[in-house]
């Protein structure tokens, strides 16, 4: 069932317009968009080029004139989460890019067994929020970083579930600013994939299990434990190149193929842990891309499976 809002249109006296940077389609919206921002270091990666426009809204009225004059100008729009599987070229977006940081869209509500959550919020917050009050059904989820928009979108997942598994409802803008909320058959997700890729995703509900705080805290801290122990350590520029197929892990079968040692120009695969690549300084954005198609390509040949990239190629 779908339910269609509209979004306030009118500019509030606390961002008077001006403020903007001059010459922007964006200028008579009372929003605060920036020229030329460089999303490097918006990326964990730390690689890539500059947005023509950038902007940080301040709540959903904000947002909703934002993404109405990206599409009435036929402005490309992004949406940017915690950036850790994000891929910037190197002459960087020639469109606008959005972070939902402000607090009214980070924001985490308990009631229940309900979690509410905007998609600005880090995905970790949400499961310590979760565990804290004695829900349960996140917790397998706290070594994936990121924020519960991108979450959502990828249908992020750990050993015991998905967050898809707990969708209660998930509430969307559409091109034109409009708010719409989705349940039920409106949704469908599946293995690191939902079909929330028309919209830009704004918040959802939760729908969780009670259980004891202190066994789901322990369970928690040990799954910590173990995604930590399978991911790099030591270094900051990470990216995961592949999903998992059905049946294997993308790991075990870069491995096997005879990729683990690949490197192309200042990117490599990082050893331990060989579904990881690793930016070391110097590295470009063609060198991630390049080293990621070459994987591909060896497992392909090798061993006849086609890997889905996990990181977003933009």
């Amino acid at each position: 069932m779908k339910r269609v809002l509209k979004t306030e249109q009118s500019v509030p006296a606390s961002e008077a317009p001006g403020r903007g940077e001059a010459g922007t389609p964006f200028d008579d919206l009372g929003l605060t968009v920036g020229t030329g921002e460089p999303l490097a270091h918006h990326t964990w990666l730390g690689v890539g080029g500059k947005a023509k426009y950038f902007c940080e809204p301040v709540d959903l009225g904000a947002l909703g004139r934002l993404v109405a004059r990206c599409h009435e100008r036929g402005i490309p729009l992004r949406v940017l989460g915690g950036g850790s599987n994000v891929l910037v070229p190197a002459d960087g977006w020639a469109g606008m890019v959005v972070r939902l940081s402000a607090p009214a869209l980070c924001a985490i509500d308990v009631n229940g067994t309900v979690v509410t959550a905007g998609a600005g919020a880090k995905l970790v917050h949400v499961v310590s929020a979760a565990v804290q009050a004695g829900l349960s059904g996140l917790e397998m989820l706290v070594g994936v970083p990121g924020t519960v928009g991108g979450a959502l979108v990828g249908n992020a997942g750990g050993r015991g579930g998905a967050i898809g598994d707990c969708v209660r409802d998930v509430s969307v803008m559409l091109p034109g600013g409009e708010i719409e909320v989705r349940t039920g058959a409106d949704l469908a997700f599946g293995s690191r994939w939902s079909n929330l890729d028309d919209c830009i995703v704004i918040g959802c509900r939760l729908e969780l299990d009670e259980e004891d705080p202190d066994l789901l805290t322990k369970r928690m801290q040990k799954r910590w434990i173990v995604d930590r122990s399978e991911q790099p350590s030591g270094v900051r520029t990470v990216a995961m190149m592949f999903k998992d197929p059905h049946g294997t892990s993308a790991e075990s079968l870069v491995s096997q193929s005879g990729a683990r040692d690949f490197r192309v120009g200042e990117a490599s695969v990082y050893p331990a842990h060989a579904n990881y690549l690793v930016a070391h300084p110097g590295c470009t954005s063609e060198d991630v891309r390049e080293l990621v198609e070459k994987v591909r390509a060896r497992v392909r040949e090798r061993l006849g499976v086609e890997l889905a990239p996990q990181i977003e190629l933009w």
